[in-house]
């Protein structure tokens, strides 16, 4: 059979967009930070607005005087064989643990965090780590409660949560949650021994966090000030005089964001996506539609925001510098002017009564709850009841008629009659279309999470479509690393042309695994992107590839790039997925030895998550060292027994220790977990087939039909019906190949040649004719099908 070799798409050369990027701004001429006591002298009506506004208590001492203000603490809480209670004293309190043992342990509370809402606490532990209390304070309710229960996720889509343990390594202060409740951090974390000597200038984000060091600017007043002159040159960053919208937006994203941190340098001016990535819709946390079901902190949302995106609407529009509401007593004055017309008519325009009270963000912005944590909805998207009752998701209607505890509990659903009703008064109010452009983003979404992938023209097409907003574009970019198809690449490509830095840097990631000359050349270009996350994205993508071509140019925009990416692995040295990234960075460039050691560091920092495991098996068994390999996947399968990933290469390393009916059992887990995993299909059709049992052609029909680009999937199936002679599937195996759109040129030649043998002749020109007419295959492939299609037809 002849072989066919994929040419590569052409795609017009990239263009260097965009946006805006800001180089980080020297503070050195400002001096050193001096803390906000300094600024009282001059700005005391200000000091007193933030320093009892959230930002400025962000977090607090544990003081007699804070303690005074909590409901006493009267039983104690039991969590699994564990109890606490929280005592109260003069000087502040402690924190009582009794276990099941009955031996007792007590910690000083040091310090609270939070005040919205409610009110979480930090003791301390061993080797300096700060760590959340299980108990937390609901500050309206005025009641104790277990806080690591209440962050549990309530999924709707099979997927579980559990409450985690309130030592884990994801409630330690220092490691997971300083930033953004202290100012100017020093983390001094020692990785040698594992611990911290954790300082911070003051607790609460002070002015100097947003405005940059006060020491020159206070001296330079106090100049003025004796020379009685005013102060022209202030020696400090401003936000209305020395940022846009732009850069003021971005200075409090970090914050309000559930991101990856690219870098440690974030200074207020410069972009966000030059020092962090931002996760969307592909995570569980986030419903189909995009609405919130775990914690996200709000940036998300407002990048799918249509005010914010046509650049009319920043976040100190609504709010002041210290978090709070501008618009509290009027709330519909947020909306102006650019809804004037909707804001004088909002009775009308709500179909709801004066008596009702409603104004546009109940409605636009509503809020609901994770962990007693309040959150409004930051898209502005109108309220759907009839997305909630295809994904589950909360609408605004439904908050208020019959399910107001969402709002300040936890979101459980609506009752499906609830979501009947209103869903029946939106159409009727405001047309059969209404919720239609959200019933079609989490349709797609949905369809790209369960590997509905025969959907892929509709998805891909979907890219395109106007109210594909560039949260929905990356998290589809995202998704489609599941899809199998080769049919995406165009399409990615075509992303890295995109205005937003966000869906490049996304679609860059994405084309790692596609290995075509025209990839690599437009990552390269990526690499000389204005914005970081999109050049680290793209030389990571570009890991492990020929570098033989690369002109000069390429080869040093290639190398800065490189380094960013490499800083960005090293800047957390305390968190397990630091050095798991580390691991497949060395693994990647072919450095087994150096690969090991960063997945062993991970596993020291983190033995209860099988990622490293599975990576550093890997590494083994391609070393040829299948007993580490084989040790390693054991410990993973402990910690997730029902694993795919586990079970499927579990399952490789019995077959190589021929231990086949274990082999089998793993097959099989693997794919209860995940039936659509077709290299598991693929395997355990295989094994069966080979034992004569019927049932392996069922999994081989499967993995066939699941890849049909996959000829060596097709044709082990083919193989095997052939044995037993059963040549009528085998058409019909070919057919269905065929029929896909994706099947590869081996396929149509082989049903077209079967055709030629049997004197169908006719049948086989139109087999040929399909693959001259085919979007999919090479240009060689076609051009052996029109020379046969015209042979077969001279000779008929």
């Amino acid at each position: 059979m002849k072989t066919y070799i994929q040419k590569p798409i052409t795609l017009a050369s990239l263009l260097l967009l965009t946006g805006t990027s800001a180089s980080a701004i020297d503070f050195t001429d400002q001096g050193e930070y001096v803390g906000s006591s300094d600024c009282i002298a001059c700005h005391e009506r200000f000091y007193e607005l933030w320093n009892t506004s959230h930002h400025g208590k962000a977090m607090q001492a544990f003081s007699g005087a804070f303690a005074r203000t909590l409901v006493p603490m009267e039983e104690e809480i039991q969590i699994g064989d564990v109890k606490f209670i929280i005592e109260l004293n003069a000087s502040g309190g402690v924190m009582h643990e009794t276990g099941a043992d009955g031996i007792k342990k007590t910690y000083p509370v040091l310090h609270s965090l939070g005040g919205k809402n409610v009110y979480f606490f930090l003791v301390p532990l061993e080797k300096g780590k700060l760590q959340v209390a299980p108990v937390a304070y609901h500050l309206h309710k005025k009641i104790w409660y277990d806080s690591t229960g209440s962050m549990v996720r309530h999924f709707n889509n099979g997927l579980t949560d559990e409450a985690l343990d309130w030592t884990d390594r994801q409630l330690t202060f220092n490691t997971a949650c300083h930033d953004c409740h202290i100012s100017q951090l020093r983390k001094n974390y020692d990785p040698e021994t594992d611990s911290y000597s954790t300082t911070w200038s003051e607790p609460g984000i002070n002015c100097e966090v947003c405005h940059g060091p006060a020491e020159a600017h206070i001296k330079a007043a106090e100049d003025a000030a004796i020379k009685g002159e005013k102060l022209v040159d202030l020696k400090l960053l401003t936000f209305h005089g020395d940022l846009n919208a732009l850069q003021r937006d971005a200075t409090c994203a970090p914050c309000h964001a559930k991101m990856t941190p690219l870098s440690r340098d974030f200074t207020p001016g410069e972009m966000f996506f030059d020092h962090y990535d931002l996760v969307s819709y592909e995570d569980p946390d986030f419903f189909a539609d995009g609405r919130d079901l775990g914690e996200n902190y709000t940036q998300t949302g407002w990048m799918a925001n249509p005010c914010a995106n046509a650049q009319e609407l920043e976040c100190i529009h609504c709010h002041t510098s210290s978090g709070r509401f501008r618009f509290k007593d009027e709330p519909n004055k947020a909306c102006l002017p650019c809804h004037q017309k909707r804001v004088d008519n909002i009775l009308e325009h709500s179909h709801h009564t004066a008596e009702d009270n409603v104004s546009c963000v109940n409605c636009h912005m509503p809020m609901t709850a994770q962990a007693h944590m309040h959150r409004s909805d930051h898209t502005f998207r109108p309220p759907s009841p009839a997305a909630s009752l295809e994904f589950g998701s909360p609408n605004a209607c439904n908050l208020c008629h019959n399910n107001p505890e969402a709002i300040k509990g936890d979101f459980h659903g609506h009752k499906k009659e609830d979501m009947e009703w209103a869903s029946k008064h939106v159409l009727e109010w405001h047309g059969t279309n209404s919720g239609a452009p959200l019933l079609e983003l989490g349709g797609i979404v949905q369809s790209c999470r369960d590997g509905a992938w025969e959907r892929l023209p509709e998805i891909i097409a979907y890219l395109d479509n106007p109210n594909c907003d560039q949260a929905a574009k990356v998290a589809i970019l995202r998704l489609l690393n599941n899809c199998p198809s080769p049919e995406k690449w165009a399409a990615i490509q075509k992303q890295l042309a995109s205005k937003f830095e966000w869906v490049r840097s996304a679609a860059a990631a994405s084309l790692q695994y596609d290995g075509s000359p025209e990839t690599t050349r437009l990552l390269l270009t990526a690499t000389e992107d204005k914005f970081r996350t999109v050049r680290i994205r793209a030389v990571a993508a570009l890991l492990g590839r020929d570098q033989a071509g690369y002109t000069d140019g390429q080869r040093k925009a290639y190398d800065a790039a490189h380094e960013e990416y490499w800083n960005s692995l090293i800047i957390w040295p305390d968190r397990w997925s630091t050095h798991y990234n580390q691991g497949i960075y060395h693994d990647r460039n072919g450095d087994s030895q150096k690969a090991l050691t960063a997945y062993d560091k991970a596993i020291g920092l983190r033995n209860d998550v099988i990622q490293p495991l599975i990576n550093a098996s890997m590494v083994h068994a391609r070393s040829g060292n299948s007993t580490n390999a084989y040790e390693l996947l054991q410990k993973a399968i402990q910690i997730e027994p029902e694993s795919p990933m586990v079970n499927f290469n579990m399952a490789l390393l019995e077959a190589e220790f021929g231990k086949m009916e274990d082999c089998e059992m793993h097959l099989r887990a693997a794919l209860k977990a995940e039936p659509q995993m077709a290299q598991a299909a693929y395997n355990l059709g295989v094994l069966l087939c080979q034992k004569n049992n019927d049932e392996g052609f069922q999994w081989l029909k499967s993995a066939a039909e699941l890849v049909p680009d996959n000829w060596n999937n097709l044709s082990s199936y083919i193989f095997f019906l052939n044995q037993v002679q059963r040549t009528s599937e085998i058409e019909a195996a070919l057919k269905t190949a065929i029929a896909s759109g994706r099947a590869p040129a081996d396929a149509y030649f082989a049903l077209a040649g079967n055709y030629q043998r049997e004197g169908r002749l006719a049948e086989a020109v139109e087999i040929y004719k399909k693959a001259k007419l085919s979007k999919t295959l090479p240009m060689d492939a076609k051009r052996y099908a029109a020379q046969m299609e015209q042979q077969l037809r001279s000779s008929m």
